[in-house]
């Protein structure tokens, strides 16, 4: 396993973040909305770093008790290292400490090693949004996590 650190994106990271964006999405968002991202209180976008390198990246959002996952991405030279794993173990450790009870994402139906990851950590699929993403009209399968209250002594 690659020795990781995982820290919120800098604005110097911009260029490594979009790279990485680009080469996993089918429409990439656009350089500047990452930095827009860092500029709203809500939202949250951290690195996974190797050395002095940036291998993946998690977007989410904060939202009262709740985050929404709006991308996790890996750079295509560390896929399948457990990179993902590693961003969405954190995200969801975090969640847990600022006292949420409910993460949700979309994912396309198509990407199956996704599907398979938020399945490892316990995410259900919850619903379809039909003809999701706009620039080839496939769906989204919706999934949550619900997190136990802070103080739930049931195991995770």
């Amino acid at each position: 396993m690659i020795e990781l650190r995982i820290e919120p994106m800098r604005v110097d990271d911009l260029d490594e973040v979009d790279a990485i964006e680009r080469h996993s999405f089918k429409s990439p968002w656009p350089a500047r909305v990452f930095i827009e991202e860092l500029e709203r209180a809500w939202a949250r976008v951290d690195v996974a770093r190797e050395a002095h390198r940036v291998v993946g990246f998690c977007n989410y959002w904060l939202v009262k008790d709740e985050v929404h996952l709006l991308a996790i991405a890996t750079h295509p030279d560390h896929r399948r290292s457990g990179v993902a794993a590693r961003l969405l173990d954190h995200l969801l450790a975090l969640a847990r400490a600022e006292g949420c009870v409910l993460v949700t994402l979309e994912v396309r139906r198509s990407n199956r090693p996704a599907i398979a990851l938020y399945e490892r950590f316990g995410f259900v699929g919850v619903g379809v949004r039909r003809g999701y993403y706009a620039e080839d009209g496939e769906d989204a399968l919706v999934m949550t996590l619900e997190l136990p209250p802070v103080g739930d002594v049931r195991s995770i």
